[in-house]
């Protein structure tokens, strides 16, 4: 297994998180919880005590799915402004590059 995503209420997720945690011994697979995200819109409510106090943070507006925005947002302005930058640089390549002279037989 490498992604998956868990969604329900906060204890819902936060206790199959610590079911996925206890099974590490049986199945091997472990939680990298480095690269683990809680996603919401108000981090208030996310006990201070809880399972996800080492999960990086995300705001429910910046949320990306595989680089992706899924929702229009903050997110999706910065995947959009990055194409641009990359279109940018792209035409600005291209006046480096020398025109072919047209083969002949």
């Amino acid at each position: 297994m490498d992604d998956f995503t868990l969604s329900g209420s906060l204890q819902t997720v936060e206790q199959d998180v610590i079911t996925i945690m206890d099974a590490t011994p049986k199945t091997g697979l472990r939680l990298n919880t480095d690269k683990c995200q809680v996603i919401m819109e108000d981090f208030t409510g996310l006990p201070t005590s809880s399972v996800f106090n080492s999960f990086v943070r995300v705001e429910k507006a910046e949320m990306t799915l595989l680089g992706s925005p899924v929702l229009k947002g903050t997110a999706q302005d910065a995947a959009i402004s990055h194409k641009i930058d990359e279109l940018e640089k792209a035409v600005d390549r291209l006046s480096l590059l020398h025109p072919m002279t047209p083969w002949c037989c």
